[in-house]
């Protein structure tokens, strides 16, 4: 069976008590974060080497019995991503733990750093030119991975071969789906379940990384596109969202719903009913409900953004901005076939002439 090898980059921090320091006091230590950890990286390292950095030894044979036939090492390191120094889990797994297991591993590898091997690390005092550091892998707010998969040389050499080899039918083998269902279900709804990736999404979306939540594989597209629901985000009952949209925040899609395209519905929007949304953004307690469609003038290629507590039942096309309670009605049609912007709220309409409009803000992919 293949092995697949995948790099889980988390937060790291520390306390640096500075050389010229008498006593270890609290309001002596400096805290320091990823950005500023960089020029600590080599020191870090060595103390890694000497601590031991092959976590899979770890495994229980019995109580992990899963993860310990599948997960064939587990390398700790610190590297740069992003632009600041991230404590690094190098795992190499076999081809099936990319179809189950990840939230075990990922569960794992955080119970090794908050009370196993990184309880232990961060107790070592690593000796730095301007004092004393102390590395914490393990953060008790906003933990999480993000995955990111390593090609190696030998899957190069595969995927060029593949591809001379296409009108033979051969091919490297990868995960037919895009994600699959867990068992997580919804804190007040468990007949939803939370979605985890099994396959490169988006730049930040890749296999283990966890979605918000859905009903059925038809609530979101299994295709070959960017579509993802973030966070806590639901979509439910026969809605659908697919080709690149998003959802995120506390965003709820549901009943017979359409969000598709360059489009993102965010905070605690809700698009409902027989609604369509092909492109724009949607955010903070706006609704699209009824027959509404939020859509882009196909001559200027601009597209809507509904905001506050904006209602759209009719058609809302191109550089158009509602906010605060601005109510579009059944059966009317808002289509701005220029580049000013539009704008609309409770207390009347206004058009911004030479300004630019205000584009959707969708996730980095």
């Amino acid at each position: 069976m293949e092995n697949l090898t995948f790099k889980l980059y988390s937060p790291l921090t520390a306390e640096l008590l500075p050389v010229d320091s008498e006593f270890c006091q609290e309001d002596e230590l400096v805290e320091l974060r990823g950005r500023e950890l960089s020029a600590y990286a080599a020191a870090i390292s060595e103390q890694i080497e000497r601590e031991g950095d092959h976590l899979e030894q770890y495994l229980d044979g019995e109580s992990e019995s899963y993860l310990a036939a599948h997960v064939k090492s587990i390398r700790i390191s610190v590297e740069e991503h992003g632009g600041e120094l991230c404590g690094c889990a190098t795992v190499v797994v076999d081809a099936d733990l990319t179809e189950r297991g990840w939230n075990d591993l990922q569960e794992y590898l955080s119970g090794q750093y908050s009370d196993g091997w990184g309880e232990g690390f961060e107790q070592r005092d690593i000796a730095v030119e301007n004092g004393c550091l102390n590395v914490h892998f393990w953060q008790p707010d906003n933990f999480e991975f993000r995955v990111v998969p390593v090609e190696c040389k030998s899957q190069v050499e595969r995927s060029a071969a593949d591809v001379a080899a296409a009108g033979g039918g051969n091919r490297i083998r990868r995960p037919d789906k895009k994600y699959e269902i867990t068992d997580i279900a919804h804190p007040v709804y468990p007949e939803l379940h939370r979605i985890r990736a099994l396959r490169q999404v988006t730049k930040t979306v890749g296999p283990g990384t966890m979605g918000g939540y859905i009903q059925s594989e038809n609530n979101l597209s299994q295709e070959k596109d960017a579509a993802w629901i973030y966070g806590e985000a639901i979509c439910c009952d026969d809605a659908r969202v697919t080709k690149n949209a998003a959802l995120t925040g506390h965003a709820y899609v549901c009943e017979s719903a359409l969000v598709c395209g360059e489009t993102e519905i965010g905070d605690s929007a809700c698009v409902k009913d027989d609604a369509v949304v092909m492109a724009g953004t949607v955010k903070g307690n706006a609704r699209v409900c009824g027959s509404g469609l939020v859509t882009k003038n196909f001559g200027t290629e601009y597209a809507p953004v509904v905001e506050g507590n904006a209602t759209v039942m009719g058609t809302v096309a191109g550089a158009v901005y509602l906010s605060g309670n601005a109510f579009i009605l059944p059966g009317s049609t808002v289509d701005n076939p220029i580049t000013d912007v539009l704008a609309i709220n409770g207390n009347g309409a206004r058009l911004y002439i030479n300004e630019t409009p205000k584009f959707p803000s969708l996730p980095e992919r």
